[in-house]
């Protein structure tokens, strides 16, 4: 028989790795099903609206520019609609994004807590506390990007300082059940005296995961080089442009799918990393040990 993963405890950062994939392990089944039921519409949504956005950069060019490259003048109007166009759906395009990055987590989260609490995946459980929860995911995202990127205006070192500290901000929210504005001043208190092993352990796996990643991009790379190497013998306009190839667009689709796939990785990482420092600076794995002894 398999054994619970026991969450609330101190980790070092092979055993975050090691036992983000043991969570994969015992619950792949249940935790892929509810992830791309749920998350996984919007993960296509988003990924067509990208292609989308790829095809018409490609198309800007292919049907409106000249020899070199650049647009021609007679073609202005023409260029003007495709701008629009371009812009709406990319406005589209972030909007969808935002609300698939903070659903992705929001599922994650609470399908581990679903295990913590029951010790398996309740889906009807999970999907009422995502939908609870929506909007004040989608804050939670658009504040921690916000805090970011004026950290990285003023200086790249508080973005970097911010964007660490701030990771753990979801897995407050779901497992201390704090409001957003409460999770966000809670993260600083927790990620005292550990910042740098929590900064250690996201960039390794965060390696791990780009790693990954570039095996699904690999076919794009090839593509490009070829384009590349096109350009070159042609004397600077490539002979074919992979951008509106559906062979190319069906890589990038592929490719995109599989990154939010691989972002399941790092969620649960960064939802371990919260129970070493919550287990570091409250003792809440010991002292329920405690009480269930006493019991």
């Amino acid at each position: 028989m398999k054994q619970n993963l026991q969450f609330k405890k101190s980790r070092d950062l092979g055993e975050i790795i090691t036992d983000t994939f043991t969570f994969l392990r015992h619950h792949y089944k249940t935790f892929f099903t509810v992830f791309f039921k749920h998350v996984g519409p919007l993960i296509l949504l988003t990924t067509l609206l990208s292609a989308y956005l790829q095809y018409s950069a490609t198309g800007l060019v292919t049907d409106f520019g000249g020899g070199d490259g650049s647009v021609s003048a007679s073609a202005g109007l023409d260029v003007m609609n495709y701008i629009a166009e371009f812009s709406v759906v990319g406005l589209l395009n972030i909007l969808a994004a935002v609300i698939t990055y903070a659903m992705s987590i929001s599922c994650v989260l609470y399908c581990i807590k679903s295990v913590v609490d029951h010790g398996e995946i309740q889906e009807i459980e999970v999907v009422q506390q995502m939908r609870q929860k929506f909007w004040a995911f989608v804050g939670a995202s658009i504040l921690v990007f916000l805090s970011v990127m004026i950290g990285a205006i003023f200086c790249v070192i508080p973005g970097i300082y911010l964007g660490i500290t701030l990771s753990i901000i979801f897995s407050v929210m779901v497992f201390k059940e704090m409001p957003v504005i409460d999770a966000y001043s809670y993260c600083f208190q927790l990620i005292k005296q550990n910042w740098w092993m929590t900064f250690l352990t996201l960039i390794v796996i965060g390696l791990l995961v780009g790693i990954a990643g570039t095996i699904f991009q690999l076919p794009m790379i090839i593509m490009g080089v070829i384009e590349g190497v096109s350009s070159v013998q042609s004397g600077g306009e490539p002979d074919v442009y992979f951008g509106d190839s559906w062979l190319y667009m069906s890589f990038f689709v592929i490719s995109t799918i599989a990154s939010y796939a691989l972002q399941v990785i790092t969620i649960i990482s960064t939802a371990l990393i919260y129970f070493n420092l919550d287990e570091f600076h409250n003792n809440t794995g010991q002292l329920e040990q405690i009480e269930e002894l006493g019991a």
